[in-house]
C-alpha cells in the first residue's frame, strides 16, 4: 500500500460476501469464493474506467477494503460500479455450484485518511465498516431477490447520490445505523432490484423545481448536555403514537430551563427518522427588542430553504402558508419552532401532513395548540442535584470540581437546578481558571441574581427573566411581583387572592396565566410555586415593597391560623387579633379536621408570614402568630417550631414596649420550653412574666404563669412546689369564674397529688375535672381526666379498670391528633400491661411512646422509655 506524508482524501469502498462462513462451504468453496471476489472487483473497476491497480486495498477475510484514488469521480461508484458488480456476480453464479455462489454487501463513504507503516487509519474508514456491519443492510440483502445491497453514508448520499442523473435517489431508503459507538444515518439502495421510488422523496431529485433542496437547518448540538433521559424518552413517546407516527409537541418551561437544548438533542439523535430534512427557526418570542418574528417571515424562510427563489414565492401570507404545506406534504420532515410566544404565531407554520413532526418550544404552555390542534405538552422542570453537578463537572473538569466539593455543593444549591444559571456559573469559572470556586460562590451570595448578569443578553439570567416579565400584561406583571414577595415557598389560591387584593376567581386566572408562561409552577393540588432564582430576580428588581399587598397576605395567614386554632381548642385562652385588612379573604373551616389539614399544609407559609411581620415591624401580629400556632404545635409534636415562633414573638413584644404584651410573650415562650423539656429556660421566662402580670393587675395572666410554672417544676421532680403553684392558679381561675381553665387546673392538681402517692386526695380533683370538661365539651381535657383516673386505678392495683380508662383516653387523643399527651398515656399503659402480665403489649406501648418522645425532642423521656424497653428485653 502506498504511503503518504500527509493525510489525503480518498473514496472508501468496502465489500463483503454474505454467509461466507456458512457451514455448507468447505475450505475449497471459500477459496473459490475469495478468488472469484477479487476477479469480480478487478473486472468491474477496469470496466468503469477506474483501474484496480491504482487502488489501495487490503484483504479482510470475507471482505475487501478499497481506497479509490482521488482522481476517480465518485459518481462512477454510484452510477456504474454497482451495476458492473451485480452483472459480474450474476455471471459467476450461473456457472458455479450453490456453495460457491456470491451475494455482496457494499458500503461507500469518503474522507481524509492517514497512512503509516502498518497500513491506513481514519474515522472515515471506521464509519464505512460500521455502515457495512449495520443490521438494516444485512436485512435488506436478505430480503432482496438480487445479489447486491449498497449502503452509503449520509454525507455521500447528499453530495453524490442525490445529484445522480443515472440512479434515482428516490429508490434509496434512509436507515438508522447503530454499531458500537457509532450512531448515524445510512442510505440503502438495491442496484439490481431497486426499491420503488418513494413519492415523498421525489422532490429531492435535482431539476424538479420546488423542493429540489433538502433542508438541514438544525443548529449544532448543545454543549454539556446532561441528564434529561426521562424527558428525551417522553418526547420520543409523544412523537411515536401508533395511530399518528409523527405529531405536534409543545415543550414548555421557564426561560433558561433548557427547552431548546432538549429539542436539539432529541432532533440530532433522531435524524434518521427525517430523511426529507429538518427545518429550524427561532421565532424570537421573548427577545430583547420585544418583537417576535412574524409567521410570514418564518414561512418565507422555509420556502427559501427548499430552493424557491423570491420571484416564485407569492406575496400573500395565506398563499405562502398553503405553498409551504403543499411542499412538505407526505415528507418525513422535522420542523422545530423555537421560542414561540403565542399560538397564533405557530399555526401558519404547521404542516397539513401527519408525516411531519413538529416540536415547539415556548415559555408559554400555548394551550391553544393543545385544545385546537391536538398538541401534546411536555413541561420541562429544573435539573436534579445529581444532573446539576454532572453539568458543572463536564464544563469545569473533574480535577477542579473534586478540589472544592463543598463549594460545588454551594453552587448547585444556589442555582437550584436551573440550567442557564449553571451554565453561566460554569462559564464564569472557566473564564477565570486561576480563581477559586469559593470566590465565585461568595460573589453569588453577595450579589444574588445580578452576579449572573452579562453584557451578552443570551448569557444573562436577569436579561432572560426580564424578557419574560416584559411579555406580561399589566395585571400579570403586578401579580408575578407580588407572588415573588409573598412569604413562604409556595402559595395557595385563597392566600394569593388576598395578596393581590382580588377575587378568588380572578386570582385563579392570573395564576394560570403565569403558569402558562412558566413563571410559576402548579402542583395540581391547589398550590403555586416560583423558582428561587425567579423569585430573587423579582424581589431584587421590585421598585417598592407593596406594603398593602403584604399586609393583606400576612393578615390572611394570621386570621386563618387563628380560626383554625379556635376549632382545635375552643376552650383555650382567648387571643385578641386586630381587624382584618381590607381585601383580605381569610378562611373559615367546617371542622377541626379541616383546620388541622390546613395548618399542616400551610405551616411553612405561616412561619414565613410571622418572619415577614417581624421584618416589617408589625409587632403585635408577630406576637399573635406564636399564640395562634401554639395548640397545633404541641398537639402534633412540632415543639422546635413553637420555640422558634415564641422567640420571634418575644423579639416583637419587646419592641412594643407594652408590659402586658411582653408578659404574654414571655409566658408563651416559657410554655414552649416546658413542652420541650427545657425547664430551666422555662422557669427563667416565667420569672420575667410573673412580675409584669402582677404589676398591672392581670389575675388571669398570673394564673397562667403559675400553671406553666407548676408544670415545669413537676417535670423537674419538684412536685410539692408544683402542687403549691397549681393550687394558687386554681384559686385565681375560680375567682375569675373561668370554668374551662379551672378544669385544666383541676387535672394538674389531681396529677400532682397522684405523683405524690396521695391517691385519695387526687381522685376528687380528677372527678371534678372530668365533669367540667364534659360540661364544656372539651374532649381533649376529658381524655386527660380519663387517663389520670386510669393512672390512679393502676396505682390502687385495679389494673383492668386502669387499662379501660387509659385506652378510652388514648383513643380520644388519637382522634384529636394530640400526639403530645398520647405519648404520655402510652407510657402509663406500658406499666399497666406489665402489671397485667402482657409484656408484648407493654413493649408495643413503650415503643410507641419512645418514638413519639423522640420525634418531639423530649430527650429525657425518650431515654427513660428506652431503658424500660431494654429491661423488658432481658
Amino acid at each position: 500500500m502506498e504511503r503518504h506524508r500527509y493525510s489525503v482524501h480518498r473514496t472508501v469502498f468496502v465489500v463483503d460476501v454474505e454467509g461466507f462462513g456458512d457451514r455448507r462451504r468447505t475450505n475449497s468453496h471459500q477459496l473459490a469464493v475469495r478468488a472469484a471476489l477479487y476477479e469480480i472487483l478487478r473486472r468491474s473497476f477496469d470496466e468503469i474506467g477506474a483501474s484496480w491497480a491504482d487502488c489501495d486495498h487490503e484483504d479482510r477475510g470475507d471482505a475487501v477494503f478499497v481506497l479509490v484514488p482521488a482522481q476517480v469521480p465518485k459518481a462512477l461508484l454510484v452510477d456504474s460500479l454497482p451495476q458492473a458488480l451485480a452483472a459480474a456476480v450474476g455471471e459467476h453464479n450461473r456457472t458455479h455450484p450453490s456453495e460457491e455462489r456470491i451475494r455482496l454487501r457494499m458500503a461507500l463513504h469518503a474522507g481524509e485518511v492517514a497512512y503509516d507503516e502498518h497500513g491506513v487509519t481514519a474515522a472515515a474508514v471506521n464509519l464505512t465498516f460500521r455502515l457495512l456491519d449495520a443490521a438494516p443492510l444485512r436485512a435488506a440483502l436478505a430480503e432482496s431477490p438480487g445479489v447486491l445491497a449498497l449502503v452509503t453514508s449520509d454525507w455521500f448520499f447528499e453530495d453524490v447520490v442525490r445529484h445522480s442523473r443515472v440512479v434515482d435517489p428516490a429508490t434509496f431508503r434512509p436507515v438508522p445505523v447503530q454499531v458500537k459507538e457509532t450512531s448515524t444515518v445510512g442510505w440503502i439502495g438495491l442496484p439490481d432490484h431497486p426499491y420503488p421510488p418513494e413519492p415523498a422523496r421525489q422532490a429531492i431529485r435535482p431539476g424538479t423545481g420546488a423542493g429540489a433542496q433538502v433542508p438541514r437547518q438544525l443548529p449544532a448540538l448543545p454543549r454539556s448536555f446532561v441528564g434529561r433521559s426521562d424527558e428525551l424518552a417522553a418526547l420520543t413517546t409523544l412523537l411515536e403514537d401508533d395511530e399518528r407516527p409523527n405529531g405536534l409537541v409543545v415543550i414548555g418551561g421557564a426561560g433558561g430551563i433548557g427547552k431548546t437544548w432538549l429539542a436539539l438533542r432529541w432532533a440530532h439523535d433522531n435524524l434518521h427518522r427525517f430523511p426529507a430534512g429538518q427545518l429550524f427557526v427561532d421565532l424570537r418570542g421573548f427577545s430583547p427588542d420585544g418583537l417576535p418574528m412574524s409567521p410570514a417571515v418564518a414561512t418565507r424562510g422555509f420556502l427559501h430553504s427548499f430552493g424557491l427563489t423570491p420571484d416564485r414565492i407569492p406575496a400573500d401570507p395565506h398563499a405562502q402558508a398553503a405553498l409551504f404545506r403543499s411542499i412538505v406534504a407526505d415528507k418525513a420532515l422535522l420542523i422545530l419552532l423555537d421560542n414561540a410566544v403565542e399560538t397564533e404565531q405557530v399555526i401558519p407554520l404547521l404542516p397539513g401532513s401527519a408525516s411531519c413532526a413538529v416540536v415547539v418550544t415556548s415559555r408559554s404552555r400555548l394551550p391553544g395548540l393543545t385544545t385546537g390542534h391536538g398538541a401534546r405538552p411536555l413541561f420541562l422542570d429544573v435539573l436534579t442535584d445529581r444532573e446539576a453537578r454532572a453539568l458543572l463537572t463536564d464544563r469545569l473538569g473533574t480535577t477542579r470540581v473534586d478540589a472544592e466539593p463543598a463549594v460545588v455543593d454551594e453552587l448547585v444549591e444556589f442555582c437550584r437546578g436551573f440550567p442557564l444559571a449553571l451554565s453561566i456559573v460554569a462559564g464564569n469559572a472557566a473564564t477565570h481558571q486561576g480563581a477559586s470556586l469559593a470566590g465565585l460562590a461568595a460573589e453569588l451570595h453577595e450579589a444574588g441574581v445580578e452576579a449572573l448578569d452579562s453584557a451578552d443578553p443570551a448569557a444573562s439570567l436577569p436579561a432572560v427573566f426580564s424578557w419574560s416579565h416584559q411579555a406580561l400584561a399589566g395585571d400579570e406583571a403586578e401579580a408575578v411581583v407580588l407572588v415573588g414577595l409573598a412569604p413562604g415557598p409556595d402559595i395557595g389560591l385563597r392566600a394569593a387572592a388576598s395578596l393581590v387584593g382580588t377575587t378568588v376567581a380572578r386570582a385563579r386566572t392570573l395564576l394560570r396565566g403565569l403558569e402558562q408562561k412558566s413563571l410559576v409552577g402548579y402542583d395540581g393540588a391547589g398550590r403555586y410555586r416560583m423558582h428561587d432564582l425567579v423569585r430573587r430576580y423579582v424581589t431584587e428588581t421590585a421598585h417598592d415593597t407593596r406594603v398593602d399587598a403584604l399586609r393583606r397576605v400576612v393578615d390572611f395567614y394570621l386570621h386563618t391560623a387563628h380560626a383554625a386554632d379556635e376549632l382545635l381548642d375552643p376552650h383555650r385562652e382567648a387571643i385578641r387579633v386586630d381587624p382584618v385588612a381590607p381585601g383580605c379573604l381569610p378562611l373559615r373551616f367546617p371542622d377541626d379536621a379541616a383546620a388541622l389539614a390546613w395548618l399542616n399544609d400551610e405551616h411553612t407559609c405561616v412561619q414565613a408570614a410571622q418572619r415577614l411581620a417581624v421584618e416589617l415591624g408589625w409587632n403585635p401580629e408577630a406576637v399573635q402568630f406564636a399564640l395562634a400556632l401554639h395548640t397545633f404545635h404541641w398537639r402534633v409534636g412540632r415543639l422546635d417550631d413553637q420555640v422558634t415562633m415564641g422567640c420571634l414573638g418575644l423579639v416583637a413584644a419587646e419592641r412594643t414596649g407594652s408590659p402586658a404584651v411582653r408578659a404574654l410573650a414571655h409566658r408563651q415562650l416559657a410554655e414552649a420550653y416546658a413542652l420541650q423539656g427545657r425547664h430551666i429556660e422555662a422557669v427563667d421566662q416565667l420569672q420575667r412574666a410573673l412580675p409584669l402580670a402582677e404589676r398591672f393587675g392581670d389575675p388571669s395572666g398570673q394564673a397562667h404563669v403559675l400553671r406553666i410554672l407548676a408544670w415545669a417544676q413537676s417535670e423537674q421532680g419538684e412536685i410539692r412546689l408544683a402542687l403549691e403553684n397549681i393550687v394558687r392558679a386554681l384559686r385565681l381561675f375560680r375567682s375569675a369564674e373561668d370554668e374551662e381553665w379551672e378544669a385544666r387546673a383541676l387535672n394538674q392538681t389531681a396529677w400532682y397529688f397522684a405523683l405524690m402517692g396521695r391517691h385519695e386526695q387526687a381522685a376528687p380533683f380528677a372527678a371534678s375535672a372530668l365533669d367540667l370538661h364534659r360540661r364544656h365539651r372539651n374532649r381533649n381535657g376529658e381524655a386527660l381526666s380519663l387517663a389520670i383516673q386510669g393512672f390512679l386505678a393502676h396505682q390502687a392495683g385495679r389494673h383492668p379498670d386502669a387499662l379501660l380508662l387509659c385506652e378510652r383516653g388514648l383513643a380520644m387523643l388519637r382522634e384529636l391528633g394530640n400526639s403530645y399527651f398520647a405519648a404520655q398515656v402510652e407510657d402509663i399503659l406500658g406499666h399497666v400491661q406489665v402489671a397485667l402480665g402482657d409484656r408484648e403489649a407493654a413493649r408495643r406501648c413503650w415503643q410507641d411512646a419512645h418514638d413519639l418522645y423522640r420525634v418531639q425532642n423530649r430527650v429525657a423521656k425518650a431515654e427513660r422509655t428506652q431503658r424500660l424497653l431494654d429491661e423488658l428485653a432481658t
